[in-house]
């Protein structure tokens, strides 16, 4: 057996639970995770779509084709009415995929904000690709500001239809994914001008280009933007409008309708939140997944790395050292936190979604702040652990081979599309306040996930250093104050919306980000609860490191209000490095438990058999295109000319 397969081997048998348990709870259900495996296998055995080991020497054009025949499998062979079966499958692939805005963010849309009878007309034609829309919202001079919007919907009562138009430069689309060249619709967000008056901002399902051609349609301009950081192969574009005629049957009518030559609004007026829920739910349950993929990459290429000497002269796997074993097992235990929340935040919106289309909003406001808060939070710890993966595989790390740059730079984005983070935590912040505020008098209407504030005095009385106390604590005193501040501060003459800007802003992203912590414990218990007894040891141990890490890192709030003195905190450190002295010999089996095939991994340092050198080695001599071609001519030229150098 090779050397490096026998490291992998050994630490396998060193597991002590059932990986096969623990994988069935990660995917929770066994039609999604026979989905899953059934696309892996699909995707390695397509030589069109299967990962491509020189992919990253690839121009922008070529990998963007590739896309769309990944596109043109996906409709053949996934069933992509069911964002369940295909959410899953788009960790698996070399860059983005084409058609996820279209059916993660305008269908959604269309339903929830569309009548039957709209959804009906354009609802089937998005599964037989004749419509493909972009969700265009975002213009270039305003993004998460939706209520000030620029492009404008004028509605025209001599002809019963609307005038788009986009009035300025700032106005233009821009930044939709598969506007660039994809989209032949695009659901556009306008100010509705009515007998001129603005009555807000409202979606509307437009054509863009010509069914026969794919060519812009006369009153309309749409393109690319070009490269960006990551996300190559995402075609995110611009849009902008000449004065464009769209019929009346363009605005999605379910709660706002022109009849009859009167305006009229129907149900909840924060409904627009809803279409927004099922793209953050992806945020959130599709991207700790990759988050997952460079986590077993740099624990397997920690146990075949070895570096430096014991006692009997033998090399130590690295992860045997604590120090990398302190990067990792953190993150490993936050990101099965996070991947059981974004398994609950499924079941949420999908309730949710049932609810609103009976015109029942009960449980609108809680859902958008629970996912605002989980979308937050998780895109940037996604993006923040697949660079501490990287580092932790050295210069390898740094290297497209190692699989984990690609997956750092097509998780970037997450931070600021799809609602920018901090405008996210403020958004939870007050719903959090909102809550405080009414539950003396109304506690019965106290969500199950925010009814910690039922409960305040027990909570500053209570003594325990039980670590999800502790964030309970945590999050409970951070609130308190903020509630406080802007209580005094009013009394000051300052306004609502100058003490939110100008006063406590800061405090106000921190008690979010205090929230999102404890809704992921309260999860990461729910599952331990009904998890098999074989795994439930281990669940807890990643639990208790996971809890334990959020209180190291954010420790102020319990050292001021006396709570924990400086030998707890001591303890705290002792007591992390025992979770990790007994994470350790599990660490294989916790990332393996993810079932990644080698192919959707896309390293040569994190292979299931091991052998990074002589994959490293492989790809630089035989699938490094640079090499197969030899030395351009540009270096013939240059090494054949005499230079004379100025001394």
């Amino acid at each position: 057996m090779h050397p490096t397969t026998q490291l992998l081997q050994e630490a396998r048998d060193r597991v002590t639970f059932p990986v096969q348990d623990l994988t069935k709870l990660i995917y929770g259900n066994e039609e999604i995770y026979e989905t899953f495996m059934n696309a892996q296998k699909i995707i390695a055995n397509e030589p069109s779509i299967r990962n491509h080991p020189d992919y990253h020497n690839w121009g922008r054009k070529e990998q963007i084709i590739k896309s769309y025949e990944k596109l043109r499998i996906m409709h053949q062979h996934f069933n992509l009415a069911n964002a369940a079966h295909w959410a899953p499958i788009l960790s698996l692939f070399q860059g983005t995929t084409p058609s996820a805005v279209s059916f993660g963010m305008t269908v959604p849309a269309l339903r929830f904000l569309g009548t039957d009878e709209q959804f009906n007309l354009w609802g089937p034609k998005f599964l037989t690709m004749e419509i493909v829309a972009a969700y265009a919202q975002t213009e270039i001079g305003h993004g998460s500001d939706v209520q000030n919007l620029e492009t404008t919907a004028t509605y025209d009562s001599q002809t019963n239809d609307f005038v788009l138009h986009t009035p300025s430069v700032s106005a233009v689309k821009f930044w939709p994914g598969e506007l660039g060249f994809l989209s032949n619709y695009a659901l556009v967000y306008a100010k509705l001008i009515f007998n001129g008056k603005n009555k807000g901002v409202h979606p509307f399902m437009v054509q863009i280009r010509d069914n026969s051609t794919h060519k812009p349609l006369k009153g309309v301009v749409v393109g690319d933007i070009g490269p960006k950081l990551g996300y190559s192969t995402k075609d995110n574009g611009f849009l902008a409008f000449e004065n464009y005629r769209i019929p009346l049957n363009s605005l999605l009518a379910r709660y706002v309708r022109i009849e009859n030559g009167q305006f009229s609004r129907h149900g909840n007026e924060k409904i627009s939140y809803a279409s927004m829920m099922v793209s953050r739910q992806l945020i959130i349950f599709i991207y700790p997944r990759m988050a997952a993929q460079s986590l077993t990459v740099a624990i397997r290429y920690s146990i075949t790395r070895q570096q430096f000497t014991n006692d009997k002269r033998e090399e130590n796997s690295v992860l045997e050292y604590q120090t990398q074993q302190d990067k990792l097992l953190p993150r490993l235990a936050t990101c099965y936190g996070m991947i059981f929340a974004g398994l609950r935040i499924m079941e949420l919106v999908d309730d949710n979604f049932h609810r609103v289309l009976k015109k029942d909003f009960s449980t609108l406001q809680q859902s958008h702040a629970i996912l605002s808060a989980l979308k937050a939070w998780s895109s940037q710890w996604v993006v923040d652990t697949a660079e501490w993966c990287r580092l932790s595989c050295g210069g390898h790390g740094y290297a497209h081979y190692s699989g984990i740059p690609a997956i750092y730079f097509d998780t970037a984005p997450n931070v600021t599309l799809e609602g920018e983070n901090q405008v996210m935590y403020l958004q939870v912040a007050r719903y959090l306040l909102k809550v405080l505020q009414y539950v003396d008098k109304y506690p019965e209407k106290v969500p199950f996930y925010f009814n910690f504030v039922l409960h305040v005095k027990e909570t500053l009385a209570n003594q325990s250093t039980d670590f999800g106390q502790l964030l309970k604590l945590t999050l409970t005193l951070q609130l308190i104050s903020v509630a406080k501040k802007v209580k005094d501060t009013m009394s000051t003459g300052k306004n609502f919306q100058q003490i939110w800007n100008e006063v406590v802003g800061v405090q106000l992203l921190s008690v979010a980000q205090r929230y999102a912590e404890y809704f992921t414990y309260l999860v990461f218990q729910e599952y331990i609860s009904s998890a098999n007894p074989s795994v439930k040891e281990v669940l807890q141990q990643l639990c208790d490191l996971y809890s334990l890490q959020v209180i190291l890192d954010n420790p102020n709030t319990l050292i001021e209000s006396g709570r924990i003195n400086v030998e707890q905190f001591k303890q705290f450190n002792e007591t992390k490095i025992e979770l990790l002295n007994k994470l350790k010999p599990q660490a294989l089996g916790l990332v393996e438990a993810f079932n990644f095939s080698d192919n959707a991994l896309r390293t040569c340092i994190g292979c299931h058999d091991g052998k990074p050198y002589e994959y490293i080695y492989e790809w630089a001599t035989k699938e490094n295109s640079v090499n197969i071609k030899g030395v351009p001519q540009a270096v013939n030229d240059l090494m054949g000319t005499k230079i004379k150098a100025r001394l």
